[in-house]
């Protein structure tokens, strides 16, 4: 399959996550798509997925929730994100990224396919992050065609990536929780490998060779740039990055037992245990990071 390629302009992953989800939406009888991007420093969580969970408070980076499922990941400019739009007919996970791998073996970096759609290093490399993670990735059917989108760290601030992920722990939780993995740049076992470098090799690969389009231009050509733009203003919103959490509860010691705040749509719907019925003025209030230390501080007081 020879794909049309895009390239999106800019660093903003809203945009970017916009332009994805516009792009979806064509018919299936439209070219296959590879679309290229990088965007600034960011987590983007899976559609399913607790972002008070899944990123560590007091990061400083912006989050974002995507329309796919699959983990969080972080983004930084060091990170080449790709995205495949196939027709759902002709859409084989398993040889798209047999295709991606086809590529990164163009520069010397030998990947196999491993759970959950990732990439790793190939146990037969000679780098000492052999079996490492390179490329999560994810998927979201749409009525006539596939997104199938993932990551490739090739140059990404591993220090940063690292104490971006992990925040606090859930009670319970209907959300899809993130599964670690060791991770790796491409650039630790081919030095001084770039972004571009591995840009042009999935070009080579998949387009046949040809170079890549303004995603923007292709888009209006499309006329659903006004889509795109309201689109990435609901990934710009509260209610969609922290609201579209599945219902969660999180436990706080107080006493001997443990009050547990139940949380629905981002907001607090009940607490229960010690001290409840002195926190009701909670109830409705917007689930955040500092609320079940500030609870703990209410609930040892008895105050309201």
């Amino acid at each position: 399959m020879v794909f049309e390629a895009l390239r999106a302009e800019g660093l903003d992953p809203a945009a970017h996550l916009a332009l994805e989800e516009a792009l979806l939406s064509l018919p299936s009888g439209a070219q296959p798509l590879l679309l290229l991007y990088i965007n600034t420093a960011s987590v983007i969580v899976g559609r399913n997925q607790n972002p008070w969970t899944e990123v560590s408070p007091g990061n400083g980076l912006p989050v974002y929730r995507r329309v796919s499922g699959g983990g969080a990941v972080f983004h930084d400019e060091g990170n080449l994100n790709w995205a495949l739009f196939v027709p759902r007919a002709s859409h084989d996970p398993r040889l798209e990224l047999d295709a991606m791998c086809a590529a990164l073996r163009r520069l010397g970096v030998d990947t196999r396919q491993g759970v959950r759609g990732g990439l790793y290093l190939d146990a037969g490399a000679q780098s000492g992050a052999v079996g490492a993670k390179v490329s999560g990735t994810a998927r979201r059917f749409g009525a006539q065609r596939v997104l199938h989108h993932g990551t490739i760290l090739v140059s990404a601030d591993m220090r940063r990536l690292r104490e971006s992920l992990g925040g606090l722990a859930a009670a319970s939780s209907r959300a899809v929780a993130s599964v670690p993995a060791r991770a790796a740049n491409l650039s630790e076992q081919c030095a001084g490998l770039s972004v571009r470098d591995v840009e042009g090799a999935l070009l080579d690969e998949l387009a046949g060779g040809s170079p890549a389009r303004c995603a923007e231009e292709y888009l209006r050509e499309a006329g659903l740039e006004t889509e795109a733009e309201l689109l990435r203003r609901r990934h710009e919103r509260w209610d969609w990055v922290w609201g579209e959490t599945p219902p969660f509860s999180v436990s706080v010691a107080a006493g001997d037992d443990d009050l547990f705040i139940d949380v629905r749509d981002g907001l607090v719907t009940a607490l229960r245990g010690p001290g409840a019925s002195a926190l009701e003025g909670l109830r409705g209030s917007r689930f955040d990071y500092d609320l079940p230390a500030r609870v703990a501080v209410l609930a040892h007081t008895g105050r309201p």
